[in-house]
């Protein structure tokens, strides 16, 4: 038996999922967002070492928005100076080839107004008792 929910107004049955996958990661650690990254890869087409850069820009991120919660102010100091030091630190690179990396992200549309992406950063919120859910419908054309 399925479970089956219908959309009101709309007269549309909504599936709950049938598959789940969990990946066993820490949220506070650069691995679960170099996973994120790297599933994301088909619709971004990053190289590793793209990757590793804006996987740590987005942990960054995230510690940062533990005391910052104007989102322009977040994402000013996402890209400040002191936070771009502390990923070319992290990810072991020169200054000049973290330039170079950060010319191609901007070309990906990764970064975007000096901004990443809001689409590519992922939704983690304090109360889901440490889950990062993701729900991906494929749906047959009409």
């Amino acid at each position: 038996m399925e479970a089956v929910q219908t959309n009101k107004g709309e007269g549309k049955k909504l599936h709950k999922p049938n598959n789940i996958v969990v990946v066993p990661v820490d949220s506070d650690s650069s691995t679960f967002y170099k996973r994120w990254c790297i599933f994301l890869r088909p619709f971004i087409n990053l190289t590793n070492r793209e990757i590793d850069v804006i996987a740590e820009f987005l942990k960054q991120r995230q510690e940062l928005s533990k005391k910052i919660s104007d989102p322009a102010i977040l994402d000013t100091m996402v890209m400040s100076d002191e936070t771009k030091r502390k990923v070319i630190d992290a990810c072991h690179i020169t200054q000049q080839h973290f330039y170079v990396v950060m010319s191609n992200l901007r070309k990906n549309k990764v970064i975007m107004g000096n901004i990443i992406n809001p689409r590519l950063i992922p939704n983690i919120r304090q109360d889901d008792n440490g889950c990062f859910q993701l729900l991906i419908l494929f749906k047959e054309k009409q």
